[in-house]
């Protein structure tokens, strides 16, 4: 109700459109939400084109569509965050989904080096997530070796986190490393039993991408029963 009568009263206030548009996004009604969504970023650009393509990009799965708002806002506001993470982040998983490989490696690489300042030897430091979807990046180009390192760096953060173990088992299961396979599937299950997980605040919301259940990890542990 609120934010229906600052529109009534003020047309052109944009954070107006993108407060009234938040429950729409959350019950997934997208048809109402992108029309306020659309009208706050003509309001304000330089405020609202990334977060449009932040919901395009996790909400609605329009991969084309963020990157066109993310390099719109990387114009506007260059090298700035959304949702905790920058603009290249979600680029990079917008190419990693449409398997622009090569471009999703650029994206993630320049995300850390946001994060790092090009230090190398900081790259620990770099948000897990982002270290995560390097690693899962590299285990679909099938370089292991790079899959492993960045699956590794993610774990080194946080030990917990499901899809990290669970790609990394992947990656040892190529390897025909049967015994490490196990080790990280069983991380994985325990710890989706145990409620961690991806840590995004809208993971209540839509599915990250490849994000797992207990089912694809079932799925997994049952094969090496066979």
């Amino acid at each position: 109700m609120y934010c229906d009568s600052l529109i009534n009263i003020c047309p052109n206030i944009a954070v107006a459109y993108q407060l009234k548009a938040i429950p729409f996004i959350k019950y997934g009604d997208y048809a109402t939400a992108f029309p306020l969504e659309d009208k706050a970023v003509e309001l304000k650009p330089e405020y609202y084109t990334a977060y449009r393509g932040f919901l395009k990009c996790i909400f609605t799965k329009d991969y084309h569509g963020a990157i066109t708002d993310f390099e719109k806002a990387q114009q506007l506001t260059p090298n700035n965050y959304e949702m905790d993470h920058t603009y290249f982040f979600y680029e990079g998983l917008c190419n990693l989904e449409l398997q622009n490989y090569s471009r999703a490696e650029e994206n993630f690489k320049r995300d850390i080096f946001l994060q790092t300042g090009g230090n190398t030897d900081k790259e620990n430091t770099a948000h897990f997530n982002s270290l995560l979807y390097m690693g899962i990046l590299y285990f679909e180009m099938k370089e292991d070796k790079k899959a492993k390192e960045y699956l590794q760096k993610s774990l080194n953060i946080y030990k917990q986190l499901p899809e990290a173990n669970y790609y990394l088992a992947l990656v040892y299961k190529r390897e025909n490393n049967s015994v490490l396979k196990n080790k990280y599937l069983q991380i994985a299950k325990e710890s989706i039993l145990n409620h961690f997980g991806l840590n995004e605040d809208n993971i209540y919301y839509a599915n990250y991408p490849h994000h797992i259940t207990l089912y694809e990890i079932n799925r997994e542990l049952k094969k090496q029963d066979l």
